[in-house]
């Protein structure tokens, strides 16, 4: 399904956007920066989480939803983190399959995500199929470790990433620390302050 949402809508999408849960970002519009009254963009973040080494053993051919298949502890923890963000539109980053939604459909495989061989063409591909909504994100969150963050941030440049430079027990630490905010996707957005 294409998200059909622009990052810079009418009074009537950001009413319809507001009543979904996206949230307003005061971005100008391009060509526009000099004019205080450009309209705020509006906008899900996407929040972007890693795959998950351990899967759920499956025959050849079973295909269940990714957030399924994947059942490491720190992909569990980074979903959790990311559902936790109101009106966020969460994406995995896998391996073998590229930006995959939650509820799609996929096989077991073994297959980690190579910085040395990042399919960017693939990637682009898919968040442009995405719509432009998404491609345009004002803000992308990636709760994930460099190699998968980075990935990320070939997509979207201005990617925040409140995980950086933390060794692995730390980052599990943040992403439980995001999921039990009061408001997740500010503890998110002041992690990647601090890190920044």
């Amino acid at each position: 399904m294409i998200d059909t949402l622009l990052p810079w809508a009418s009074a009537e999408d950001l009413a319809a956007a507001e009543a979904e849960g996206a949230i307003h970002f005061d971005l100008p519009r391009p060509g526009t920066e000099h004019l205080p009254t450009a309209p705020p963009a509006v906008g899900r973040p996407i929040i972007v989480i890693p795959c998950s080494a351990t899967k759920l053993p499956l025959p050849p051919g079973k295909k269940v939803p990714a957030q399924e298949l994947y059942q490491g502890p720190y992909f569990t923890k980074a979903l959790a983190a990311a559902c936790a963000i109101p009106g966020g539109r969460v994406l995995i980053l896998s391996g073998l399959y590229g930006f995959l939604a939650p509820s799609t459909p996929i096989a077991t495989y073994e297959k980690r995500l190579d910085p040395r061989n990042v399919d960017h063409a693939l990637h682009l591909r898919q968040v442009n199929h995405l719509g432009r909504a998404v491609r345009h994100a004002p803000e992308v969150i990636a709760l994930a470790g460099k190699d998968y963050a980075d990935a990320v941030a070939d997509i979207w440049p201005h990617t925040l990433r409140p995980l950086a430079g933390a060794a692995i027990g730390i980052q599990l630490q943040r992403l439980t620390r995001i999921a039990a905010a009061a408001d997740p996707r500010a503890a998110a957005l002041a992690l990647a302050a601090d890190v920044g």
